[in-house]
């Protein structure tokens, strides 16, 4: 009886332990939310897919009536994005600015973004050890997923401000998928300076939106992911939509996936990744069903082989 007893508050204490490292992982994420939403930077960073390299600045203001943030791409094939409070402005050089609704800018990593209520229910959060990125004090947290075939990420946040300095995506394994670095980071109380005319710049409002209903799908998806459940109204794909059979946007809240049901084009059966993004084609003699979105190549197998 003594060693049963004994046992027990070993399980009580660990599960205890466990759960205060769980409650300070969240209260380090809180953090890191808090600096990417509230704080004037100016701040530059690469994205690493495999041998691919993407570089942006990234500016960000706040006052008390206003939010504004401009993301800039510094390749040449690149669109630069504004966000002024809710709506996003894709700024084109050639066209009039594309206009949609969003409280972030979604080539940022949702991470940072999304509410730890909806990552709660997806995620463990798991402080780590301290580390001396690029000259600073850096925490580690871990998000690591609850169901299998989710994405982990590790964060390395600045100790002094929370500011995100890296995240890795990692697969089920703990590969490295993708890398997303600063490279450098400017955090001021003054608005900065560049936003403050696009702050008042005359701008276009959204178009009324014209909803095209997509056609009635000739298959069922009959299999979705833990978290996931399909989204009723997605956009229109003009491109596809002349040999389009069905169509499925899948979201968990935090990442979508796209599948989408074509005549046969007689490719052969294939997988790849573009860092975290799958792209899963899977033909047959008469239909090809492609997924693409940031899920594991088995979770996405199990989407084509869903389609009924």
């Amino acid at each position: 009886m003594r060693f049963q007893g004994f046992c027990c508050a070993i399980v009580l204490m660990l599960i205890s332990t466990m759960a205060q490292a769980e409650q300070a992982g969240w209260a380090i994420f809180n953090k890191v939310q808090h600096a990417v939403k509230e704080y004037n930077f100016d701040t530059s960073f690469v994205v690493l897919k495999g041998s691919q390299v993407d570089t942006y600045r990234w500016l960000h203001g706040k006052s008390e009536q206003q939010e504004i943030e401009h993301l800039i791409p510094l390749d040449t094939n690149g669109v630069d994005i504004l966000r002024r409070n809710e709506l996003v402005y894709y700024l084109l050089s050639d066209r009039p600015a594309f206009v949609v609704s969003g409280h972030s800018i979604a080539e940022l990593p949702a991470i940072l973004f999304e509410s730890d209520t909806k990552l709660k229910q997806l995620y463990n959060a798991v402080p780590g050890s301290s580390s001396v990125m690029s000259g600073r004090s850096a925490q580690l947290l871990r998000l690591t997923a609850k169901q299998p075939g989710r994405y982990h990420y590790w964060l390395w946040l600045d100790d002094e401000t929370g500011f995100p300095l890296r995240i890795d995506t990692l697969s089920e394994q703990q590969a490295p998928l993708e890398r997303w670095l600063v490279t450098h980071m400017q955090i001021t109380p003054e608005f900065p300076e560049n936003l403050q005319a696009l702050l008042v710049a005359d701008l276009p409002q959204p178009a009324a939106a014209e909803i095209k209903s997509m056609p009635n799908a000739k298959q069922q998806l009959t299999w979705l992911p833990d978290a996931y459940h399909i989204i009723t109204q997605p956009a229109s794909i003009p491109q596809l939509e002349s040999n389009l059979q069905s169509y499925w946007l899948l979201t968990d809240g935090l990442h979508q996936v796209s599948v989408f049901v074509q005549p046969s084009q007689g490719l052969p059966t294939q997988a790849y990744r573009d860092g975290a993004t799958t792209i899963f084609v899977q033909s047959s003699p008469v239909l090809e069903v492609t997924v693409i979105g940031p899920v594991s190549i088995d979770i996405a197998r199990q989407l084509a082989a869903g389609v009924k």
